[in-house]
């Protein structure tokens, strides 16, 4: 059987569970790393960064869901599966909560483990690309000398890059990221310096841009970042793939 690329971190308090299913797991995938508890399993998650955990729930010092939990804190993406021999519903909650990917029942079947791994193989592999893509694009965007914002309009701010938060003042994206959460929000404080922008009007001001996707356009005129600064004519295109909307603006001074 050749082995998953993937490292596992299992955590299981019982020693006659946890070394046979670590030698199990051993010979399907590349690293296995074992823990008797919680506390021990956070630890080893910050050392090695795995890219799947397996854990059981009741465990002394820690518990698995409570170990989750803490992970999740700093990583949203880590695939997570739980095993355990007890009722599960007690534990449903707060499994949804913290993001549980995948649930095993002991006894634990042969099979069963290996439909889990390819399984959370693939969420890895995708995830991976993924990130690779994302680190690509922001790469793109920043060598742009145009200010650029990518959307899942009208709400979640997917990419700014660095030409946009100099233009519009913000020191880093956390600062944007801090005061806004939508393309709407944004333009919409805009509209008091002289920005245009109608509130009332909801998505419908920028209905007529999405239509013409990619031609530019020179509605949003006349930018004044504050009393001191140049006036700017800003033209702009926008493009939409029917799920993201990209605004790349050109701003004029007057």
């Amino acid at each position: 059987m050749e082995k998953l690329p993937l490292k596992v971190l299992y955590v299981e308090d019982e020693i006659i569970v946890r070394e046979p299913f670590a030698e199990m797991l051993s010979r399907r995938v590349q690293k296995v790393y074992t823990a008797e508890n919680g506390e021990q399993g956070l630890k080893l998650y910050q050392e090695f960064k795995p890219d799947i955990i397996i854990t059981d729930i009741k465990m002394p010092v820690m518990d698995g869901l409570t170990m989750v939990d803490r992970i999740r804190a700093t990583d949203k993406q880590i695939p997570v599966i739980i095993t355990t021999a007890f009722e599960f519903k007690d534990y449903l909650k707060k499994s949804i909560e913290v993001g549980v990917n995948k649930y095993l029942v002991k006894p634990i079947e042969r099979n069963a483990v290996d439909l889990a791994l390819a399984e959370m193989a693939r969420l890895v592999e995708f995830q991976r690309a993924n990130k690779d893509y994302q680190e690509f694009l922001e790469l793109m965007l920043n060598t742009s000398n145009r200010v650029i914002i990518v959307a899942d309009f009208p709400q979640d701010v997917v990419h700014i890059n660095q030409e946009f938060l100099h233009f519009f003042g913000f020191t880093d994206r956390n600062d944007f990221y801090s005061k806004y959460d939508s393309v709407i929000q944004f333009f919409g404080t805009l509209k008091n310096k002289s920005f245009f922008y109608d509130a009332a009007a909801g998505l419908a001001w920028i209905d007529g841009f999405l239509k013409l996707n990619g031609i530019e356009n020179n509605t949003f005129l006349n930018y004044c970042p504050d009393k001191t600064s140049f006036s700017y004519n800003l033209s702009f295109h926008v493009f939409s793939d029917g799920r993201k909307v990209a605004l790349i603006l050109t701003a004029v001074e007057k």
